[in-house]
């Protein structure tokens, strides 16, 4: 066997190796998103007791049995989350065949203030398809931890607060499964996209 065989053979092992090893990596990293993937939206809605803007309570029959866009954040948020909301709305109008085909989630994440009635004056800016939600404190943190959202409370001046949190967007389908994340500042196409595709799923 003269050397080119040799390091044809070398080459091709390690080119193989290297295959194998994305492969394996991409299956276990699939696999791990898939082991922590948050519970279906109809299994967790109905075991915490939270409210929506009107003062319903938040259960599964609020879904409409229509696919959802879940944010968690709070009114007084100076940036993202209106910037979300807002985005969300016009996005969602664009892409379906109605204003109202697909559900937008906003949980507050500080219910102290975020009461129905104020929430309700503040959601009804951004769209008649968004359902805000608030209740106790224990209950959002509950609801909150399923799908992985961190938040903590930030002290600023003249005994006042603002909250750092997760600022992601969980996409969910008519059935309440969780279909994938749209991240904050992500490429509006691609977000058009992911929900044109949300929209399409049965």
């Amino acid at each position: 066997m003269n050397l080119a065989i040799k390091k044809f053979i070398l080459l091709s092992s390690i080119i193989i190796s290297f295959i194998i090893i994305l492969v394996l990596t991409f299956l276990f990293a699939e696999y791990l998103s898939r082991k922590n993937a948050p519970q279906k939206m109809s299994e967790i809605i109905d075991k915490v007791h939270l409210i929506d803007h009107n003062g319903q309570a938040f259960k599964k029959t609020t879904l409409k049995n229509k696919p959802s866009l879940l944010f968690f954040g709070f009114t007084n948020c100076p940036e993202i989350c209106p910037t979300t909301l807002a985005d969300l709305s016009e996005i969602t109008k664009e892409v379906t065949s109605s204003v109202n085909a697909i559900n937008i989630i906003f949980v507050t994440l500080d219910p102290i203030r975020d009461n129905k009635k104020h929430l309700k004056d503040y959601v009804q800016y951004f769209g008649s398809n968004i359902i805000g939600v608030t209740g106790d404190k224990v209950e959002i943190k509950k609801f909150a931890e399923n799908w992985g959202v961190f938040y903590e409370t930030v002290n600023t001046s003249n005994n006042n607060y603002t909250l750092n949190h997760t600022a992601t967007v969980f996409m969910i389908d008519e059935l309440g499964n969780f279909r994938g994340t749209i991240s904050w500042g992500e490429n509006e196409t691609s977000v058009m996209q992911k929900i044109n595709n949300l929209s399409k799923l049965n």
